[in-house]
C-alpha cells in the first residue's frame, strides 16, 4: 500500500503540471497509510512531491515515463516505478522470525488513452521476481479553482509478487506467543489475484503557480491475500495532504 498512496501524489501532480503549463513542480505533503500486515499501524510520513514534464520524458514522485509513441489520442510509454511494500521482521510481533522483504524497482510498459491506462510491469532487481497488469480509469472535473480527479482500477498481481510480500514460506511457519496469545504463522502459499481499488484527488489552486493537494485511495484485498496469517486488515489505505508550486 505504501507503494499506492505515493501514487497518489503522482496523479495530482500531473494534473497540476498540466493546468500550469510547467515543465517543473515541487512540493511537499504529509501522508498516511495503513499496510494489510497484522500488528502494523498507520505510518505518517512527510513526503516530497517532485514532477517534471517534458515533452517524452516524465516524473512523477516515485515513477519515471518516456513516451514511446502517441497515435493520435492514444500514447505508449516505457516506465520504471518504485515499489515500496517491503518490511522488516522487527515491524511487527507477528512478523517475528520471518525474512525481510525488500523494495523494489518494477519496470514495462503503458498504454495510454482517453483516461484509460493499461500497463504491466516486471520486477528488474529479481526481488519479489514477479509481474503486475493494471487497469485504470481516471477522470478529471473543472470547478474554477477546485480541480477533482476520481478513479477506480484493477490490478492482477502474479503469485510469485503476492507470495513474496504477504505470505510465509514453510521455513518461517511456527508458533509463539504475541501479546499474551498463542499465534499460530501457518505455512502459507499466496496465488495470483486480482486488487480492486478506488481513489480521489483534489486541487486547490492559491495562485497561477501555487496549489493545495490532497488526495485518498483504498484497495480491497481480495481472499487469496486476507487468508494468509501474517495479514490482518481486509483493506489497504493511504491518505495526504500537501502545497506544490509549479515552475
Amino acid at each position: 500500500m505504501k507503494n499506492s498512496s505515493f501514487y497518489l501524489g503522482l496523479f495530482g501532480l500531473t494534473l497540476f503540471t498540466q493546468t500550469a503549463q510547467a515543465e517543473l513542480a515541487l512540493g511537499v505533503a504529509l501522508a498516511s497509510f495503513q499496510d494489510p500486515q497484522k500488528g502494523l499501524d498507520a505510518k505518517q510520513i512527510a513526503l516530497p512531491l517532485v514532477s517534471y514534464r517534458g515533452e517524452r520524458l516524465n516524473f512523477q514522485v516515485t515513477t519515471l515515463s518516456y513516451k514511446i509513441v502517441e497515435l493520435g489520442d492514444v500514447e505508449i510509454n516505457a516506465l520504471v516505478s518504485g515499489r515500496i511494500q517491503g518490511y522488516e521482521a522487527i515491524d511487527s510481533p507477528y512478523l517475528h522470525g520471518m525474512k525481510t522483504r525488500s523494495d523494489t524497482l518494477d519496470g514495462g510498459i503503458s498504454l495510454d488513452w482517453n483516461g484509460f491506462s493499461l500497463s504491466y510491469k516486471h520486477d528488474f532487481f529479481s526481488k519479489h521476481k514477479g509481474d503486475e497488469v493494471a487497469l485504470s480509469y481516471h477522470k478529471g472535473f473543472d470547478l474554477g479553482k477546485l480541480q477533482l480527479m476520481a478513479g477506480a482500477g484493477v490490478t492482477w498481481q502474479s503469485e510469485k509478487l503476492n507470495h513474496y510480500y504477504f505470505g510465509v514460506n514453510a521455513s518461517e511457519a511456527q508458533n509463539f506467543v504475541v501479546q499474551g496469545s498463542l499465534f499460530n504463522r501457518t505455512h502459507y502459499q499466496v496465488d495470483a489475484a486480482l486488487v480492486p481499488n478506488v481513489n480521489a484527488l483534489a486541487i486547490y489552486s492559491l495562485s497561477k503557480s501555487w496549489a493545495l493537494i490532497g488526495g485518498a485511495e483504498v484497495e480491497f484485498l481480495p481472499e487469496e491475500i486476507t487468508d494468509s496469517p501474517i495479514i490482518g486488515e481486509k483493506n489497504a489505505w493511504g491518505v495526504f495532504v500537501g502545497i506544490a508550486k509549479a515552475f
